[in-house]
């Protein structure tokens, strides 16, 4: 009776175990689908945030936009390899939006705002070539504008600190001096005096 009772809780322990490790592997699989479908998510939410960048004409906005679409495709197609690997099969869509985004982020860096603000607004608005070029020239002439500013600014600051730097230099000599003046003119009253006493 108690060899039955052992071999019976045992026999129940071994199927415990086999369900639970069963139960692991399914996660680990629903965990790698969920994991391939939120990185496709955020790679279509990146790009939506890029084409409203470009929408804004802010370059520091597209700049930043941009970086986050290369982080959400980096994300992605790592989370793409991994679910393949276990036997999972990529959406066309979630692929359309890879080649959409290896396209945005394949412009040279000099046209990129140009080339994105063509395709954007000439689907949004219909503006024509000329008005988008000369969008982009504006975009381009302030980014210049911006850097020059910086450059400019960065100059003064050394600038100033450098005549700072002369300055304390200056002061810090002429107080040396003048210490060393009245040292001198201590001594010689000390000197004075005490010739006063022998006379």
């Amino acid at each position: 009776m108690k060899k039955t009772l052992m071999s019976l809780a045992l026999a129940g322990l071994l199927l415990t175990a086999a369900s639970c490790k069963k139960n692991e592997t399914s996660d680990v699989k629903i965990d790698f689908t969920q994991s391939y479908e939120d990185a496709a998510l955020a790679l279509a939410t990146a790009q939506q945030n890029y084409q409203e960048a470009v929408a804004s004409k802010d370059p520091a906005r597209i700049e930043a936009a941009k970086i986050e679409l290369q982080k959400a495709q980096d994300k992605y197609v790592e989370s793409k390899k991994v679910y393949v690997a276990e036997g999972g099969t990529v959406k066309t869509e979630y692929e359309n939006n890879l080649a959409t985004s290896t396209q945005i982020l394949g412009n040279s860096s000099t046209g990129i705002v140009s080339n994105a603000i063509k395709r954007t607004d000439s689907l949004i608005t219909g503006k024509t070539n000329a008005e988008i070029d000369n969008a982009a020239k504006e975009i381009k002439d302030k980014v210049n504008t911006e850097k020059a500013k910086l450059v400019e600014d960065a100059n003064k600051k050394v600038s100033d600190a450098k005549v700072e730097a002369e300055k304390v230099k200056a002061d810090f000599k002429k107080s040396t001096e003048e210490t060393k003046k009245t040292a001198n003119e201590k001594i010689d009253k000390a000197q004075k005096d005490l010739n006063d006493l022998f006379k």
